[in-house]
């Protein structure tokens, strides 16, 4: 299951991340450029949870990380790792 163009193509069915290059996309602070709004949030973990079969926890909810879309990648792939 590739992570990375899970979370893309979910960002991508709500109208898509601004940049050129999958890194520029990346980097995309997705609450900032408001591609997700805080109720879409909700949607958004509960979607990744369901898919994945993680659980995020308040600590990944609010670390640095689970800002950008990379970071988020980076989170669920560390969840993956930790729950096999």
């Amino acid at each position: 299951m590739n992570v990375t163009q899970i979370v893309l193509e979910f960002f991508d069915s709500r109208g898509g991340l601004p940049g050129a290059s999958q890194d520029e996309k990346l980097a995309c602070a997705y609450l900032d450029a408001k591609i997700v709004d805080s109720m879409g949030i909700i949607d958004m973990v509960s979607h990744f949870e369901d898919i994945f079969d993680i659980r995020f926890d308040a600590d990944d909810l609010q670390s640095q990380e689970f800002q950008t879309v990379g970071g988020l990648i980076g989170v669920i792939e560390k969840l993956r790792t930790t729950a096999a």
